[in-house]
């Protein structure tokens, strides 16, 4: 973020900006590691990160439950499919997603203690991460390895009231139903919420976006001065 805009931010006084790392991606964007989604309870909303742990953890479970030949991007055009077997055993893979899982904790910790949120005020999102060659922004001669998602990152999302757009992840399927959806659904519904998944794989996904950066949604402003708030 340029000085100026981030001055500008200072400036308004009402609420201090909280400043995050998001230099480990490849956009660099904090929606493709975190959002909030309206609650019912505690604080009235809930802090979503993306978890490569809880993607692993998932990816485990279905090998334990005998799924390890399910596969993902299954349907999708000119996609390799890859099994659960085969990403669990993928040792680099695993070594790269536990890189970005530090990344997204040292997140979590400012977040906490910025916004003074517990552990239960947080949700843990099934995603998995890859890290590709990309130039380094101050040297163009150089280059250093940074993160874009492994499927479609649902994190990424469209809050809509109680409606969420998600990126449709093409995980793999059991007994016909796709288990990263499943999990999602688990999670959110939970919370009162309803989940769309959106087929943005061609769209966006592959060009480094996913649903979030493809909407512009139109809110609507409070119905008071915010601006003359007493801090």
């Amino acid at each position: 973020m340029t000085k100026v805009v981030q001055d500008f931010l200072w400036a308004q006084k009402v609420q201090e900006p909280v400043a995050l790392f998001s230099d480990w991606l490849v956009v660099g964007h904090i929606d493709e590691f975190m959002t909030f989604v309206p609650a019912p309870d505690r604080k009235g909303f809930r802090l979503l990160l993306a978890s490569p742990d809880a993607g692993y953890k998932l990816f485990r479970g279905l090998q334990r439950d005998g799924h390890g030949q399910a596969k993902l991007f299954e349907g999708l055009k000119d996609e390799e499919q890859q099994t659960v077997d085969e990403i669990l055993n993928d040792k680099g893979l695993a070594a790269e997603n536990n890189y970005v899982q530090s990344c997204i904790d040292w997140n979590r910790d400012v977040l906490k203690r910025e916004l003074g949120l517990d552990d239960e005020d947080i949700i843990d999102l099934p995603i998995l991460f890859k890290l590709v060659m990309e130039e380094n922004d101050n040297n163009k001669a150089e280059t250093e390895l940074r993160a874009v998602a492994y499927y479609p990152d649902m994190v990424n999302m469209i809050v809509l009231g109680k409606n969420l757009g998600i990126p449709k992840p093409f995980g793999p399927k059991v007994n016909g139903r796709c288990a990263l959806e499943e999990e999602m659904c688990s999670l959110m519904e939970g919370l009162g919420l309803s989940c769309t998944f959106i087929d943005d794989f061609a769209s966006y996904h592959k060009q480094l976006g996913e649903v979030h950066c493809g909407s512009n949604v139109r809110r609507e402003p409070f119905d008071f001065k915010w601006w003359n708030l007493e801090m």
